[in-house]
């Protein structure tokens, strides 16, 4: 349904440049919503003319749809004749305003400032049409000559080709004019774009181009395309999620019982853990313990003294001593010891190899 407050047509500018515009958009519509006797006074005197309500419509149709400030200027105005009336005599002669503009514009546009040939075409039906509202009428012949004079340098021959068909009668109107150039627009196009390529090669097809090679995919539908989701010879296609319906994969109108489907077939996020869940186990690197030196456990699973984990300790802080060292009579630190310097647990001593730090 379309909106009450809505304007129908262009509203009317507060300086009437679309007035005549404007005026001939009102008098379709008025005829046809039967509002065009609010507009002329009756002629007969016995005549009561049309009723207060249609007086009423006619004149919110007015005020709706011309500019806000016009609207407050004229807002005192009861009837839609003088409202009518009151924008006839302020706008009526604005063809006199206009004209030395369009006279203007006309005397300056060229086909050489366009870059295509329709556009060039609108503005002057444009033109033409301005210029008759305010009294000036262009002929066929007028607007023919402006296209040949203003032709590009580029173009000299194609333009003495078209003058002598028109001087030949050939060329009668300028819709033909234009629609001639408009077909050797469009073939210089073609001529172009079938010359971006290298000469003796052939055009590459386009990038989501599928050609389906025989007996790869059976399912694959249609001319040169493959199904990107393709299923098994048996497998079903429709509606639904799981087992329910014609889903992917399942049997239509057959309902099964299973306990990992959750309501509306969706599948039960919480599973049941098992019995004996795998231990998961701990990857050792190739680097020492950082608490005893040793390589193959980690610095949580390291089960030395607290005597070899100092004596490490002093021998890291020892190198790192070394490393910000330099050039000072070669007094490298060195530390020295062996297993008899430390004491711990017999068993693991014994088992332990002697730390070679150096």
């Amino acid at each position: 349904m379309a909106d009450p407050t809505r304007p129908e047509f262009d509203i009317l500018d507060s300086e009437g440049l679309e007035y005549h515009r404007w005026v001939s958009d009102v008098e379709t519509t008025f005829v046809a919503k039967e509002y065009a006797a609010t507009l002329t006074d009756p002629k007969d005197p016995t005549d009561k003319g049309p009723s207060d309500k249609v007086k009423a419509n006619a004149l919110m149709f007015l005020r709706k749809h011309i500019d806000p400030s016009l609207r407050w200027e004229y807002l005192q105005l009861k009837t839609p004749k003088e409202l009518w009336d009151a924008l006839k005599g302020r706008f009526g002669n604005i063809h006199d305003t206009l004209l030395p503009e369009l006279t203007v514009q006309w005397n300056e546009i060229r086909l050489l400032d366009y870059k295509r040939v329709n556009d060039f075409n609108k503005d002057m039906l444009r033109l033409k049409a301005r210029l008759n509202f305010c009294g000036k009428d262009l002929t066929e012949d007028d607007m023919i000559q402006k296209t040949l004079s203003t032709f590009p340098t580029s173009a000299l021959i194609l333009a003495n080709q078209y003058r002598l068909e028109y001087d030949n009668k050939r060329i009668t109107t300028f819709n033909k004019l234009i629609n001639l150039l408009q077909v050797a627009e469009r073939h210089n196009e073609v001529l172009l774009n079938n010359n971006v390529r290298p000469v003796g090669t052939k055009k590459i097809p386009e990038a989501n181009y599928g050609k389906m090679n025989s007996g790869k995919n059976p399912n694959a539908r249609g001319v040169g395309r493959v199904d990107p989701y393709p299923r098994g010879n048996k497998a079903q296609r429709g509606k639904g999620r799981g087992s329910r319906g014609a889903g992917r994969g399942g049997s239509s109108k057959v309902w099964r019982r299973n306990d990992t489907i959750g309501p509306s077939g969706l599948e039960n996020k919480v599973k049941n853990a098992p019995n004996n869940p795998p231990v998961k186990k701990e990857r050792v690197g190739d680097e020492p313990c950082y608490r005893c030196g040793v390589a193959g456990h980690w610095y949580k699973n390291c089960h030395a003294s607290a005597k070899v984990a100092a004596s490490y300790k002093r021998y890291r802080e020892s190198k790192e001593q070394e490393s910000h060292f330099m050039n000072e009579e070669d007094n490298d630190a060195y530390v020295n010891f062996t297993i008899a310097d430390i004491s711990g647990k017999k068993d693991f001593a014994q088992s332990m190899d002697a730390p070679d730090f150096d």
